[in-house]
């Protein structure tokens, strides 16, 4: 992506909503696109451009359903365009720390630990009738058919001549993919509405009080398994022990840690296909992590 061709997008469009010439405040590239901040006189916003088509239409479904469940603020949602073959989303600049940056001391943990895991907790109640969310409005009442509707297309990708995964990697997935059914029957009932992407790095922190200040950057928002959000919590700052804190107020089934690291490497396989990132010894490790837990 074009930094310098991005800002030139988000200052004029700032400027055609508001009216406003803006100063850079900040411009970050993330692991799915680039994020501008902006502001003049009052007007405070965010500007995101996303590499892979169409996660910013998801974003805002996501935004939009977690506002109404999650007792902490979400962004809010000015303006959604494209321009330039970029799509972009202009949001609310919400006041917090990102969480990652929480000081390693022991009521900043304790205090922001305890009001995270209860957010999630809350969203995590919200469950539905009819089972697991596939697409709007239709649902599958097992997740390991619902499982198989959501990865078939990861699977086949990374399996094809195109992908970038080895030939020792596409054997390791193959024989994880062939055992899906056995690894989540423990869990295959029972649906509850998650972020999909709820590591810290997508958490805003109040620096007076350490507790939550805002919920950002949802992914594939929509009724999975609690699971799929209890993993990423070891995603980013492992030291705060949030998976642990969890589960201590939610017991899960049994075989979870092996269901960690087998959710993790679905979740980089989906990564790669979305937007063509990949890692061979990062993956190989996990796979490593997953045999352990397996044995």
């Amino acid at each position: 992506m074009n930094q310098q061709q991005l800002e030139r997008i988000a200052s004029d469009t700032f400027q055609k909503l508001f009216g406003l010439r803006a100063s850079f405040v900040q411009t970050e590239l993330t692991f799915y696109g680039c994020v501008v901040f902006l502001v003049a006189d009052k007007q405070k916003v965010v500007i995101k451009f996303s590499k892979e088509m169409g996660r910013l239409a998801k974003e805002i479904q996501g935004l939009e359903r977690l506002s109404q469940i999650v007792d902490c603020p979400v962004p809010a949602i000015y303006f959604y365009g494209r321009e330039e073959g970029y799509d972009y989303l202009v949001l609310e600049w919400l006041e917090g720390q990102s969480a990652h940056e929480l000081p390693p001391e022991a009521k900043a943990i304790a205090t922001f630990g305890e009001h995270y895991t209860d957010i999630l907790l809350a969203l995590h109640e919200c469950s539905h009738e009819k089972g697991f969310e596939v697409d709007a409005d239709s649902f599958a009442p097992t997740l390991s058919e619902a499982f198989e509707h959501w990865m078939f297309p990861v699977y086949r990708y990374l399996m094809s001549s195109a992908s970038p995964f080895s030939t020792q990697l596409k054997d390791s997935f193959e024989r994880l993919w062939a055992s899906r059914q056995q690894v989540l029957a423990p869990i295959n009932h029972g649906s509850s509405l998650v972020h999909d992407d709820c590591h810290i790095g997508n958490v805003l922190f109040d620096p007076k009080t350490y507790k939550v200040a805002a919920l950002i950057d949802p992914c594939d928002v929509g009724f999975k398994h609690r699971e799929f959000d209890v993993f990423h919590l070891y995603d980013v700052r492992p030291d705060l022990n949030l998976a642990d804190i969890y589960m201590k107020k939610a017991s899960l089934a049994d075989g979870y840690q092996a269901r960690r690291w087998f959710l993790s490497l679905w979740d980089d396989a989906k990564h790669s296909r979305n937007i063509g990132w990949y890692d061979e010894a990062w993956i190989s490790n996990k796979f490593e992590r997953y045999y352990q837990e397996c044995a």
